[in-house]
């Protein structure tokens, strides 16, 4: 064991010297300069993608009567041309697969509610403790890009409080000190080109290949399974008075309100199991009693699809996706649902 010691030394001193190589050799690597980060508590400088300017006045063109916001819950149960001839109103759905609550906030406050339509309804779909969980999926920073401004002090703040544990400190630590972002720019281009360039000496010929490569493993490749995209409700987010304040929730019923746009939040129901609504545990429904609540408190309207005996099995695809007829059949029920609450 004391043979082994000034060996497993070493090996630690070369794992934390030999990176800083990496940060000399980007100084050679140089382009556009980064840009500080409107989520600095998550995240230190780096590229962004602009923020998508052309959804508001398309918002103001279209004036319409709903708008739908969410990720693939929302795209599997509303087909948005359905909603329309069901309900003469049209719809606008800005949706985005694997999107997040934080998405989900700032789409609302710079697109939505910066556009000045005046909708009967802005209407967001999640799961179960999404909404409180500021951040579930928030590492796919380059799509909150397409909705964020230069400064998001808000949503900084929550993801703050949010955050505060030693990990996340640590990370940025190490972060700063190796320029993981600068460093990522030319290092991942470099290293997914490497088997291209060992194969193919022409750059035309290693530009196709990596686009087949890529359409290969594409989501559409992919074999859909039952448990696709399923998330297990862990008793330790379904603690809706501990983590309420530190999550977007808040501040998207403060902005509706606050705009006069009625603002529903609907829960989606899981994948049924023997066409019985999934199992919930006594942690979840006691926050799910909680989270009504506090969004009717607050000037929001609550639906909950969990347990509606007309959402069977034969409804869905895979995971918690509904089927095209089960959309279609979704999208109809809904239409009925909003025309009675918004008669």
């Amino acid at each position: 064991m004391r043979r082994a010691l000034p060996h497993l030394l070493l090996a630690a001193v070369c794992l934390l010297v030999l990176p800083l190589g990496l940060r000399a050799t980007g100084a050679v690597h140089q382009s556009a300069a980064l840009k500080p980060s409107y989520l600095p508590a998550l995240e230190g400088p780096r590229e962004r993608i602009p923020f998508d300017a052309a959804r508001i006045p398309a918002l103001q063109a279209l004036n319409p009567t709903w708008v739908v916001i969410g990720d693939s819950m929302a795209g599997s149960r509303i087909d948005p041309a359905l909603l329309t001839s069901r309900t003469g109103g049209r719809t606008a759905p800005l949706l985005y697969a694997g999107s997040s609550p934080a998405w989900w906030h700032l789409v609302l406050k710079n697109w939505v509610i910066a556009s000045g339509i005046r909708p009967r309804a802005v209407i967001v779909f999640f799961r179960d403790t999404n909404l409180t969980n500021v951040l579930f999926r928030i590492d796919a920073t380059w799509l909150l890009d397409t909705a964020a401004l230069d400064r998001e002090d808000e949503l900084n703040a929550v993801v703050a409080r949010r955050r505060g544990n030693a990990f996340y400190v640590v990370r940025d630590r190490f972060d700063r000190l190796y320029h993981v972002q600068q460093t990522r720019r030319w290092v991942e281009p470099a290293i997914n080109e490497w088997p291209a360039r060992a194969m193919f000496p022409s750059r035309r010929q290693r530009e196709a290949f990596m686009a087949q490569l890529n359409d290969r493993f594409g989501l559409s490749h992919l074999r859909p399974i039952d448990a696709a995209d399923m998330q297990a409700t862990e008793d330790r987010e379904a603690d809706f008075d501990r983590f309420v304040d530190n999550s977007v929730l808040p501040l998207m019923l403060r902005e509706a309100r606050q705009a006069g746009l009625p603002l529903v939040l609907v829960r989606v129901q899981r994948r049924p199991f023997d066409n019985r609504p999934p199992y919930q545990s006594p942690a979840l429904q006691r926050y799910v009693t909680r989270l009504a609540r506090y969004i009717e408190a607050n000037g929001g309207i609550f639906f909950d699809d969990t347990g509606d005996p007309a959402q069977t099995l034969d409804w869905y695809a895979d995971g918690d996706h509904l089927s095209k007829d089960g959309r279609r059949r979704y999208t109809e029920q809904f239409a009925t649902r909003l025309l009675q609450r918004f008669p």
